[in-house]
């Protein structure tokens, strides 16, 4: 290690200077790639940039700065150590990040949900993936047409302590034309629908209007759905011609309507009344 004739000053220099290279390298990797779009403000992207700061930026120069000095007796072991340390916590920094970047976005029962990649492990994202789409993959767990058949689906989802998206990835459809279908049945007053204490109401409202005014000549052409992530729960402006969510709104909305009312079929009416013994 060739370190003779180094002040203190040129090792922390060129010890900074590549560790913000590996850094610049990474955040390419989390703001474009794994962390894209909403993901990053939402879902963990700005924390996985903070956690490689920590580690790469902060760490390895930091130890250098407080332990680099000339002649001192040991000090090329001292540095081994320190860039040993350094390239063990910034593998585990990008290894963490990595496995915690979300994969999906689905479309449920009147809200968008954010997946991260071990919650879909059992989900075949190529059927879910469109060639003429980009991140974020979004996709839809169609809401059953019969009150019984969405019970079913609750039930099962409560027996395992889990939410229906969790445990019915093999009924999600991608969000193509059929999927978008699937979502238009659902409607929302976003102004009426504002969910926090009076104070956040009021913010939320002022919020929503001035979205409204910067985009008056093109409100009415997106369809608004809460959007809930690890970090974040906002209103997603959804495009139905294009099939994705184009932006966001940082307000908190109840849930999307359906217009279609779930109801009973006749043979479930006789199956329920048998079940609960209601026939005389």
């Amino acid at each position: 290690m060739f370190i003779e004739g180094v002040t203190r000053k040129q090792a922390f220099l060129a010890h900074l200077l590549i560790s913000v290279l590996v850094f610049v390298v990474v955040s390419y990797f989390i703001i474009f790639q794994w962390y894209a779009s909403y993901y990053f403000h939402i879902d963990g992207g700005y924390r996985g940039i903070a956690t490689i700061f920590l580690v790469d930026i902060v760490l390895g120069p930091g130890l250098t700065l407080l332990v680099f000095r000339p002649g001192k007796p040991g000090l090329k072991f001292d540095m081994a150590t320190i860039i040993i340390l350094q390239i063990l916590a910034l593998g585990w920094g990008i290894g963490w990040v990595y496995s915690e970047r979300p994969a999906l976005t689905v479309f449920y029962d009147g809200e968008f949900i954010c997946m991260k990649h071990s919650e879909v492990s059992d989900v075949d994202l190529d059927r879910l993936a469109l060639k003429d789409k980009g991140q974020p993959l979004l996709a839809v767990l169609p809401r059953p047409n019969t009150y019984l058949e969405y019970q079913k689906m609750l039930t099962q989802a409560l027996e395992q302590n889990s939410a229906s998206i969790y445990i019915f990835g093999e009924k999600f459809l991608p969000m193509d034309v059929v999927g978008t279908f699937q979502i238009m049945n659902y409607t929302l007053d976003v102004a009426n629908s504002l969910s926090g204490d009076g104070d956040q109401i009021a913010e939320y409202r002022e919020i929503w209007n001035q979205y409204l005014r910067n985009r008056r000549h093109h409100k009415d052409h997106y369809m608004y759905f809460p959007l809930s992530c690890r970090y974040g729960r906002v209103l997603a402006v959804f495009d139905p011609e294009v099939s994705e969510i184009v932006d966001y709104v940082p307000v908190c909305t109840t849930r999307a309507v359906s217009r279609i009312k779930l109801g009973f079929t006749r043979d479930e009416i006789e199956r329920y009344k048998q079940d609960n013994n209601l026939y005389e």
